[in-house]
């Protein structure tokens, strides 16, 4: 059954009503008119009856046959009368005119459905003192007519008249009386989608003031309640995974951001590890102020380090700092250990403490290998850049690969657009069926080996080919997903959004965007100019846009409520520690919450373990995947 207005109801019923109540008017006073002409008629048979008894009264007792002729016909030709009979009193018809009934400029279906009664006027006329003839007149009903007719286009004229002008100000007034509906159901849908206003409490209708007011107080309400959700969120983060002093990730985060990082296969991971020696000495020589005004300056220049280079930068303990690179070869992680120790040394000069403190780095990368093995090549790393003075880098020696085989074999991809794709599941928490599926993107290097994406599409940003190496992979995997029941997922680079034509190809090819989800980096796209709108131009053509390696932060929290995504996926390194961090479980629960109120999909990442699995999806996880599930085939 189709809804309808409330308007339309008011209005229809209204309509109904004004409509019976004309009909019951029209038809009242139609029934007074019919029956006044009716009278009228009668009065008039009457009157010409006894007017023609006493003209006809002398020729009658004369007997002049010729002179009551000439009367009556004179009188029967003025056209008023239907009938004229002059009888005996015997009942012996003496001369009778009579003419049909002929009603002109009337319809003849009023003529049928209102037949007027037209009494008969009868009148004795004497001779003397005895009855000589008898008279009966019928007055013709035409005028009658032609007036009841003229009655009935008149009222109904009026009635079409007044009843368009009160349907007019019905509509009027219902629409201006119930506006403030609309304007209820916009705000209700805002709230719905996390988005708050305050409706004016200008209403005339007290009823509909009411709803208003109280509509403000609950959009005043959800929104509160939305904030406390945040900022609780974003306080576990920063107890939890944060340190207090720098504002840096803590040490625990950073071991876990590495097991992550390390569980991704083919993914090379770079380490950098800053040492701050003699910040002892330096407490116990010159005070404790200046050593905390040198961490938080050294935390300063990691942390503006590790954004420049797409890292994530903590404090592992005192005096050291340490960035991650998720992806990324040996020249990048030279020049990345290169320029935090140069900085490090500069921080020192500032603030004239070179001759107490050095600053040193370490580093090292690992591809498949164990968090401790990293951090070992690392610190061996860190011991030899000590021998040298402050500010010297070092990088652990035999363990790095050239990225020269990588970047032929992504450039021959390229060419050749020779790229394989691999699917790997997103079940559902609730009933573990499948929800959409991610697509992986492979590389074969020459000697057979097959690359992960994490392994050439830093090369990729480098040489300036992230657009063309994305358009191979939406290609590939859209030819895959069109036709398939099941949606897919394609990570894009954030610069390929702000490269010229990307957007309008991508719109051009998918002529089914709900198929086909579109996983970004935020870190990424608020380090992009023009980024963001790209993404609202995305949503607006159909894309559901998903958040992806998402970590609740004081600068992305908000950015959840503005971008309003159709999904986030949440870091690995953080969806592992659920199981035996109960701050870690606090957080993710409270997020999850968070994320349901804007009516955001939450996904956990780097499920490896059915308990892991388990853990997620009751602290209120809408889905899951990772390495627990393999790949499958599409469907």
């Amino acid at each position: 059954m189709s809804a309808y207005s409330l308007k339309t109801l008011l209005v229809s019923l209204l309509a109904a009503a004004f409509t019976l109540h004309a009909a019951v008017l029209f038809t009242a006073n139609l029934l007074h008119t019919r029956e006044f002409l009716a009278r009228q008629l009668g009065t008039h048979a009457q009157d010409t009856a006894t007017t023609l008894a006493l003209q006809l009264a002398p020729a009658l007792r004369a007997k002049d046959q010729a002179a009551v002729t000439n009367t009556l016909d004179a009188l029967f030709d003025s056209g008023y009368y239907r009938r004229i009979a002059l009888t005996t009193p015997g009942g012996e018809v003496i001369l009778v005119r009579e003419s049909p009934l002929r009603v002109e400029g009337v319809p003849a279906w009023l003529v049928r459905l209102l037949p007027l009664d037209t009494p008969v006027g009868t009148a004795e006329s004497l001779a003397g003192w005895q009855r000589a003839a008898v008279i009966q007149v019928v007055s013709h009903p035409g005028y009658a007519y032609r007036q009841l007719w003229q009655s009935i286009r008149a009222i109904g004229l009026w009635t079409l008249v007044l009843g368009t002008a009160a349907a007019l100000l019905v509509i009027w007034l219902m629409r201006r009386a119930l506006r403030p509906l609309s304007d209820l159901e916009r705000m209700a849908l805002n709230v719905a989608e996390g988005r708050f206003e305050q409706l004016p409490d200008l209403h005339p209708v007290r009823e509909l003031s009411a709803i208003s007011q109280a509509m403000n107080r609950m959009s005043t309400s959800v929104e509160r309640m939305l904030d406390e959700q945040r900022q609780l969120v974003e306080r576990l983060q920063q107890e939890l995974y944060h340190d207090e002093a720098t504002g840096l990730f803590n040490r625990t985060y950073l071991l876990a951001a590495t097991d992550a990082a390390l569980s991704e296969p083919g993914q090379t991971v770079g380490l950098a590890i800053l040492r701050l020696s003699g910040l002892a000495e330096l407490n116990a020589q010159r005070g404790r102020a200046l050593g905390d005004q040198l961490v938080r300056a050294a935390a300063s220049v990691t942390g503006v380090l590790a954004a420049e280079f797409s890292g994530t930068a903590g404090r592992l303990d005192g005096g050291q700092f340490a960035i991650l690179l998720d992806q990324t070869h040996e020249t990048t992680l030279a020049e990345l250990a290169q320029r935090l120790g140069e900085a490090g040394a500069q921080v020192l000069d500032e603030l004239q403490i070179g001759p107490i403190c050095h600053a040193h780095v370490g580093a090292a990368l690992a591809t498949g290998a164990r968090r401790a093995v990293l951090f070992a090549n690392a610190d061996a790393a860190l011991r030899d850049a000590r021998l040298g003075p402050s500010g010297s880098h070092r990088l652990a020696a035999g363990i790095l690969p050239s990225a020269s085989d990588t970047r032929q074999a992504l450039l021959q991809a390229i060419q050749q657009h020779a790229l394989q794709i691999e699917w790997q599941p997103v079940l559902r928490c609730k009933d573990q069926t499948l929800d959409h599926f991610e697509a992986y993107a492979r590389i074969q290097t020459p000697q057979g080996e097959l690359l992960p994406a994490g392994a050439f599409v830093y090369l990729a940003e480098e040489a300036g080919l992230a657009a063309t190496l994305d358009e191979l992979v939406v290609t590939h995997a859209w030819i895959a997903l069109d036709g398939k029941q099941t949606p897919g997922a394609v990570n894009l680079s954030a610069t390929s959004l702000v490269s010229p034509g990307f957007l309008d190809w991508l719109i051009q090819l998918v002529h089914t965007p709900a198929q086909l989800r579109l996983e970004l980096s935020l870190s990424a796209l608020l380090a992009t100019p023009g980024a963001l709108g790209a993404v609202q131009r995305l949503k607006a053509a159909g894309f559901p846009i998903v958040l992806d390696r998402f970590v609740p932060q004081l600068d992305t929290l908000p950015r959840l409520r503005e971008l309003r995504p159709h999904g986030v996926k949440v870091e690995g390194a953080l969806c592992r520690q659920a199981r035996e961090e109960t701050g870690t479980r606090a957080l993710l629960t409270t997020l999850c919450v968070h994320a349901r109120e804007l009516g955001i999909a939450i996904g956990a990442t780097g499920v490896e373990r059915e308990d892991q699995r388990d853990t997620l999806c009751e602290l209120g996880f809408d889905g899951v995947q990772g390495r627990l599930y393999g790949q499958r085939e599409l469907t």
